[in-house]
C-alpha cells in the first residue's frame, strides 16, 4: 500500500511540474530572443520573489543578534535607519519580482526587466550608501545585474548598469572621513584608497566580456536571419522558375504535337463534312423511307462523335498547356497512359511502331497528372531523336512490391557511359546547336524526384536505351476520396484513345 501511495504521490507532483512548466510557456511574446530569454526570466523572479522574503524571515527569526551586533549596529545612518532600509530593500526587491513576472505574462517583457534592475541598483545604492561597501556582499548581486541586462536587453543597458553600478560603489566611499582630511593630497589618497577600484576594475572587465560575446551573439543572430530571408527568397524564386519552366517545356511539347494534331483535326471535319452531305435526301426526296431516315439518323450520330473527338483532342491540348500550379493527385497509370497513347502516336513519325504494354489491373500512383504528361511526352521525344532511321518506342508498366515501374524502351542509337552520367544535367544535350535546350530530361528527373521517385537508365551504343522510372504506389482509399470524371468525359476520351478505326467505321455506315 505504501508503494502504490507514493507512485500516486510522485504521478501527481510530475503532473503538477508538467502543468507549471506549460503555464511558463504560455507566454504572449513574439520576439523569438525576447520569447526564449522570458522563459528564464519567469523561473528567475519566481525564486527570487519567494528567496528574499523567507531568506529574511529565516535571520530575523534565528539569527536576530548576529544581525544586530554585524550589521545593524555599525551602520553609518543609525541602527533604526539601517533595519529599515534594510527590510524597504528586501520589500522593494519582492515587490518587483512578483510585479515583473506579472508584466512577462502580459507580454511586457523588457519593461519588466528594465523596472526589476532598476529596483535592484537602487536598492543596491541604499545598502551600500547604509552599510558601506566593505560592510555588505552585494558583488554577487551586482554581477548578476551585470550579465542579466546585457544578457536581455543589451550592449546599451549593459553599460548603463555599469555606469550605475559604479556610482553605487562610489556612494558606498565613507563622506565623513574624506571631508575630515584638512589638506588636498591627502584628501586625494584617502579618496583613492576609500574607493573599491578592485571592483570597479573586476566588474569593467566583466562588462567588457559580456559586451563582446552579447555583440557577437546578436551578429550572429542577425546573419542568420538574413540567411534564412535570402534562403526563403531563393526558394520562392526557384519555385517560381520550375512552374516557368514546366509551362515552357509544355508550349514547347504543344508546339511539336500541332502538325499531327492539326492532320488528325482536318481527318474530324472531314468526316463531319462528308456526314452533312446526307442532308441532300432531305431536300430531294418526296417522302422520306426508313431506308433515309436511318441514313441521316447514323449521319447525326456520326457527326456527333467526330465532334466529340475533336473538342477532346482540343481539350486535352489545353489542359496539357495550361499554367498550373502544382496539383498532385492519385490516378492509375495505365489509364493515363491510354489517354496520351494520341498525342505520342503523333509526336512519332510513321517510321517509329508505337507499342504499349500496361496490366489490366490498376497501377495508382499519385503524381501531378500534367506533369505526369509532361515526363512522358519528354522522354517519347527523347526515344524519336534517338531513332532518326524508325525502330520502335516501347512503354510498359508493372508493380514491383510497393511500387511501380514504368519504362520507355527505344531501338536507337544508344549513348555511351560519359553521356549517361550527364544525361539529366540542366543544358546537357548531344543534339546540334539549334535543335534543342537540354532541358527536357533534367525537367523529367525533377519532376520524379518530387514524387519520391527514382529514374535510372541503361543504354550502350547501338543497342538502344531504357529508362525505368520507379513510383511509389497510392492506396485505393486516396483515389476513390478524389472527384471522378463524368460518363460523358469517359465516353470522349475512349474516343480519343481509340485508334483509326473508328474513322473507318463512321465513313462506311455513311
Amino acid at each position: 500500500m505504501n508503494g502504490i501511495h507514493a507512485s500516486a504521490t510522485s504521478q501527481k507532483n510530475e503532473l503538477m511540474l508538467a502543468r507549471l512548466r506549460a503555464w511558463i510557456d504560455r507566454i504572449p511574446v513574439d520576439d523569438p530572443v525576447d520569447r526564449r530569454n522570458a522563459l528564464f526570466m519567469q523561473w528567475l523572479l519566481l525564486f527570487e520573489g519567494l528567496r528574499t522574503p523567507l531568506n529574511k524571515l529565516y535571520l530575523a527569526s534565528f539569527h536576530w543578534p548576529y544581525l544586530y551586533e554585524r550589521f545593524y549596529s555599525k551602520a553609518r545612518t543609525g541602527t533604526r535607519m539601517a533595519i529599515a532600509v534594510d527590510l524597504g530593500t528586501d520589500l522593494a526587491m519582492t515587490a518587483v519580482a512578483w510585479l515583473g513576472l506579472y508584466l512577462i505574462r502580459t507580454g511586457r517583457f523588457r519593461p519588466a526587466v528594465s523596472l526589476y534592475l532598476a529596483v535592484i541598483l537602487c536598492s543596491g545604492a541604499l545598502a551600500y550608501a547604509a552599510f558601506g561597501y566593505r560592510a555588505t556582499d552585494g558583488s554577487i548581486t551586482l554581477i548578476m545585474v551585470l550579465a542579466l541586462s546585457g544578457m536581455m536587453l543589451g550592449r546599451r543597458a549593459l553599460w548603463i548598469t555599469y555606469a550605475a553600478e559604479a556610482v553605487v560603489l562610489i556612494i558606498s566611499i565613507a563622506p565623513t572621513k574624506i571631508a575630515s582630511i584638512p589638506h588636498v593630497m591627502p584628501w586625494l589618497v584617502e579618496a583613492y584608497n576609500s574607493l573599491p577600484l578592485r571592483a570597479l576594475m573586476s566588474y569593467l572587465l566583466i562588462t567588457v566580456i559580456l559586451d563582446r560575446s552579447v555583440n557577437a551573439l546578436r551578429q550572429s543572430l542577425a546573419e542568420a536571419n538574413a540567411q534564412r530571408r535570402q534562403l526563403s527568397w531563393e526558394i520562392t524564386e526557384r519555385g517560381r522558375a520550375q512552374e516557368q519552366l514546366l509551362h515552357a517545356q509544355k508550349m514547347d511539347a504543344v508546339g511539336k504535337l500541332a502538325s499531327g494534331i492539326t492532320h488528325d483535326l482536318n481527318n474530324v471535319f472531314g468526316i463531319i463534312l462528308g456526314f452533312s452531305t446526307e442532308r441532300d435526301r432531305l431536300t430531294t426526296a418526296d417522302a422520306l423511307s426508313d431506308e433515309d431516315v436511318q441514313i441521316t439518323a447514323d449521319a447525326m450520330e456520326g457527326i456527333e462523335l467526330a465532334a466529340r473527338r475533336g473538342t477532346t483532342v482540343c481539350r486535352k491540348l489545353l489542359n496539357f498547356s495550361r499554367r498550373d500550379a502544382t496539383h498532385a493527385e492519385t490516378f492509375d497509370i495505365a489509364s493515363a497512359i491510354h489517354e496520351l497513347h494520341p498525342l505520342l502516336r503523333q509526336l512519332l513519325p510513321p517510321s517509329i511502331l508505337l507499342d504499349i504494354r500496361v496490366p489490366d489491373s490498376q497501377l495508382l500512383i499519385r503524381f501531378d497528372r500534367s506533369q505526369f504528361a509532361l515526363a512522358i511526352i519528354n522522354l517519347t521525344a527523347n526515344a524519336r531523336d534517338a531513332m532518326p532511321s524508325g525502330g520502335a518506342c516501347t512503354l510498359s508498366a508493372e508493380r514491383e512490391g510497393s511500387d511501380v515501374i514504368l519504362s520507355i524502351l527505344d531501338t536507337g542509337t544508344g549513348m555511351s557511359a560519359s553521356t549517361k552520367a550527364k544525361i539529366f544535367e540542366p543544358f546537357f544535350t548531344t543534339k546540334p546547336i539549334g535543335s534543342g535546350t537540354g532541358l527536357g530530361l533534367s525537367v523529367v528527373y525533377d519532376l520524379i524526384q518530387r514524387a519520391n521517385g527514382d529514374i535510372r537508365i541503361e543504354s550502350e551504343p547501338g543497342k538502344g536505351s531504357v529508362f525505368r522510372i520507379r513510383l511509389p504506389m497510392a492506396t485505393a482509399s486516396a483515389a476513390s476520396s478524389e472527384p471522378g470524371v463524368s460518363e460523358a468525359e469517359e465516353h470522349a476520351w475512349a474516343l480519343l484513345i481509340d485508334d483509326d478505326n473508328d474513322l473507318r467505321s463512321l465513313l462506311s455506315s455513311a
